[in-house]
């Protein structure tokens, strides 16, 4: 009796660990908290543009700068199906292809901290991190959570 009981807490535990491993984090994309964010009302499809490299200026006319993660980072992947609807590997053909027209695609970097970083010292730089992660130097002006992007912060953000 005391094996069937060991074996039935192991299985919930696991079923509990697969759960907790699935939850994405909610993503933040951020820009510049120097950045005057009043005219930087973005919808998804004006993100999507931006990371596509189909829209280069801000709405004052100021060139954007968009920062990706490395492709291999999970947060990368999450983003990239979220907001452009395919995974990084599967965008190489786009960006082959944009390259013979000068279009390069996102500057790149290694950590959420690289995109702090750039985000707080190139103005009109637009990133995302796991929005547990935003700080002083930056400000969020679209969250997304579960697919879902949206302008206002997720009830359900809970950071540790």
């Amino acid at each position: 009796m005391k094996i069937l009981k060991i074996a039935s807490l192991l299985t919930i535990c696991s079923a509990l660990l697969a759960h907790a491993e699935e939850q994405t984090p909610i993503l933040a994309v951020v820009v510049s908290a120097q950045q005057n964010s009043d005219n930087l009302k973005l919808s998804p499809n004006s993100l999507k543009l931006i990371y596509l490299r189909k829209q280069l200026y801000w709405p004052n006319g100021k060139r954007i700068f968009p920062v990706n993660l490395y492709t291999e980072h999970s947060i990368r992947s999450q983003f990239s199906q979220s907001v452009l609807g395919s995974l990084p590997k599967q965008q190489i053909d786009y960006w082959n292809g944009l390259y013979f027209n000068g279009i390069q695609p996102p500057h790149s970097v290694n950590s959420e901290e690289a995109v702090l970083r750039y985000i707080a010292q190139t103005p009109y730089a637009i990133g995302y991190v796991d929005a547990c992660l935003v700080d002083s130097r930056v400000r969020p002006i679209l969250w997304i959570d579960n697919d879902q992007i949206a302008a206002n912060s997720p009830e359900n953000l809970q950071c540790q």
